[in-house]
């Protein structure tokens, strides 16, 4: 339930901070990336906790995480062509890619001290 419980109240944030203006609610978005990756990772942190460590984790970096997402359009593009049968091929690619960018989010955080290795589950 904690998991749940975290996703729900990034959504709940995210659909919030989006009433303001569209961008807030973009900028958040990319804000709360690394939440469930935390959650995941360590399901006992708290919900509050998961929100504050990706805020830290993502500030500098909001602007990569929307490059990198953007330099996967061409791939969905060609994907919704050959009518999502490239989804086979391009979603593992796209959410490994994430993954990754996570695992680079986390050693940066974990280097500056921005929390605990049992934090995030390092």
């Amino acid at each position: 339930m904690k998991i749940v419980k975290g996703m729900f109240l990034k959504q709940l944030f995210i659909f919030l901070w989006s009433l303001l203006f569209i961008i807030p609610g973009i900028i958040k978005a990319y804000e709360y990336y690394c939440v469930p990756f935390i959650l995941a990772e360590n399901p006992d942190v708290g919900s509050k906790r998961a929100i504050e460590i990706s805020k830290q984790m993502t500030s500098g970096y909001k602007a990569d995480i929307f490059i990198t997402e953007l330099s996967f359009l061409g791939w969905q593009l060609l994907e919704m062509l050959a009518c999502c049968v490239g989804q086979v091929f391009v979603v593992p690619y796209i959410y490994a890619t994430y993954a990754e960018m996570y695992a680079f989010l986390k050693y940066k955080a974990l280097e500056n001290g921005i929390c605990s290795a049992q934090e995030i589950g390092a």
